[in-house]
């Protein structure tokens, strides 16, 4: 019946039958009605019609997004349990109130404003055995031992800029590790934040990710960079291992060293040691570069205190060359000639830190730091500090300057000492003055030396009845004297001349062709006998001053 009804249908009328017997209505009136349904959610209703395909892809975007992210979730859990250690909680040392008060009184004496030291610790750790490596409450500690004699510290930028030729800044240190072992991230950076420090790593970059957990991972790396807390720098990318270095099998350190090709039965020529250790040097820096991180300006030199490194600071090593090429600053633990952070280190390239170890007590560590800050060249009664004199010659003491001859007949005939030797280092415009004595019939003589361990060193020296001027160690200069058994030796010490006067009346001087800040330093004093049983001079005085109008140091 329905169908008969359908096919009598006018054309353009649709009947519905809606419980209440049969209804035209216009196909148009229709359209419209379904169409409003629809776009109320109605009619047809989401999922078909016109807006099907959209609703689809949104909901299927939606789930893809929510698998995505749970997915992206686990990944991410999962690399930070592999190459996050979870730090340890944060140690506090022990530390007494007269520890607190020992520790103050060592700073009080250094001046406010000074050229940095540069520290270097090897890890932090709380079950090694090394005798390297601090536990976490002795690191706490000797920050502490910082903090109370006044030190603050510097970021790499701010040790850089000083070096570069900026102002000296207030009292302070370079707090450096080496090779980048994972302890820093677990123990040491709690402990920096808890001080309010600053930490520079210089990493054995091809190392990281390596090995662990003895070392850092670049996650931890960037989280350190990102705290603000820490700087990185290099230790090469790959050299940080003995290699044979000749066909016996002597092994050496491989920046230092050209190596032993085994196969071809020869050493590296110099050009295959300069693409090697280039090579490796710049993939260090890219390393540091391509995680985010600002190039390094400082190259800590590995093995600085061991074996096979013994011309790492020789000026005339093509590894040193090579450094200096890539990097502004290198610094070692070990040096022929001791050049803490100055401005004559900077000219140089080359600084030695003061290296702390397990056995480094806050107090010796303090001691140590002190002999390493620039002072003045202002101390008159210097004789009086025998602390503050090193280099003496085996079996004599410091008395034997003082008049008090050695008394064993074993005691070499000859003796010298140096008067604050790492804290003198950028020594100039300064006046030293000496009254020798008991130089007898001119069996015996002393010397006062200035520019100590600069590239030129000065001495005057003095016996009964001469005196000499020698630039590193060639006579420049002599002339007699009143024969006499005390002289009054006198040098002013200028930027490139060093002028001599003894007794106020003979004059010796001298003017050096080489570059001034490559000539400042300190004092030495010397004295020597003929024989033995001869009188041994005697240092009856002893003054230094800085020369009015210039500036002491720094």
């Amino acid at each position: 019946m329905a169908l008969e009804r359908k096919r009598r249908e006018p054309a353009g009328i649709a009947v519905h039958d809606h419980g209440h017997g049969p209804e035209p209505c216009f196909r148009g009136d229709y359209a419209e009605k379904a169409g409003h349904d629809r776009s109320r959610g109605r009619g047809h209703g989401w999922g078909r019609g016109w807006t099907q395909w959209p609703v689809r892809v949104l909901l299927g975007a939606l789930t893809l997004s929510v698998v995505v992210a749970s997915g992206a979730v686990g990944i991410e859990r999962y690399l930070s349990r592999k190459y996050m250690t979870p730090q340890a909680p944060l140690a506090r040392a022990r530390i007494s109130m007269s520890d607190q008060i020992s520790w103050a009184r060592r700073g009080a004496a250094l001046p406010d404003h000074a050229p940095p030291v540069v520290l270097t610790f090897h890890d932090v750790n709380k079950h090694s055995k090394s005798p390297y490596v601090l536990t976490p409450e002795a690191f706490d500690a000797q920050l502490t031992a910082l903090e109370q004699a006044g030190y603050r510290t510097l970021s790499a930028k701010q040790f850089t800029n000083y070096m570069n030729g900026g102002p000296v800044p207030r009292r302070s240190v370079l707090i450096t590790f080496d090779d980048g072992t994972d302890g820093l991230w677990k123990y040491a950076d709690r402990i920096l934040a808890k001080h309010k420090m600053h930490g520079t790593i210089s990493l054995i970059t091809g190392s990281m990710d390596k090995h662990r957990p003895y070392y850092l991972t670049w996650r931890e790396i960037e989280r350190m960079h990102r705290s603000g807390r820490w700087d990185f720098q290099s230790h090469t990318r790959a050299m940080h291992g003995m290699k044979e270095v000749d066909a016996t099998g002597n092994t050496g350190a491989p920046l230092m060293n050209r190596l032993w090709l085994k196969d071809e039965g020869r050493r590296e020529n110099p050009a295959e040691y300069r693409t090697r250790v280039v090579h490796d040097l710049a993939g260090s820096v890219k390393d540091i570069t391509g995680h985010g991180m600002p190039a390094p300006s400082m190259f800590a030199i590995p093995f600085s205190d061991g074996p096979g490194q013994q011309d790492a600071d020789s000026t005339d090593s093509q590894a040193r060359h090579l450094l200096k090429e890539l990097f502004p600053i290198v610094m070692t633990d070990h040096s022929s000639v001791p050049l803490t952070a100055s401005r004559r280190a900077a000219a140089e390239g080359l600084v030695q830190r003061v290296e702390i170890v397990a056995r480094t007590t806050p107090g010796q560590m303090l001691d140590r730091v002190g002999q390493n800050v620039q002072v003045p060249p202002d101390a008159h009664r210097p004789l009086s500090e025998p602390e503050n004199w090193g280099g003496r010659q085996t079996r004599t003491s410091f008395e034997v300057f003082l008049g008090k001859a050695p008394s064993s007949p074993l005691t070499p005939r000859y003796a010298k000492a140096d008067y604050r030797l790492n804290s003198s280092v950028d020594w100039t415009d300064y006046r030293a003055t000496a009254l020798i004595g008991s130089l007898g019939n001119g069996t015996n003589q002393a010397a006062l030396g200035v520019r100590t361990n600069s590239k030129e060193p000065m001495t005057v020296v003095v016996t009964r009845g001469r005196a000499t001027l020698l630039a590193d160690g060639y006579k420049v200069a002599s002339q007699p004297l009143d024969p006499k058994s005390d002289h009054t030796v006198t040098i002013e010490v200028r930027r490139d001349t060093t002028t001599a006067h003894i007794d106020g009346r003979a004059k010796l001087s001298y003017a050096s062709d080489k570059p001034s800040e490559r000539l400042s330093g300190g004092i030495t004093i010397r004295s020597g006998i003929n024989k033995d049983g001869n009188q041994w001079p005697v240092f009856k005085s002893l003054d230094i001053s800085p020369l009015k109008g210039t500036a002491s140091h720094g």
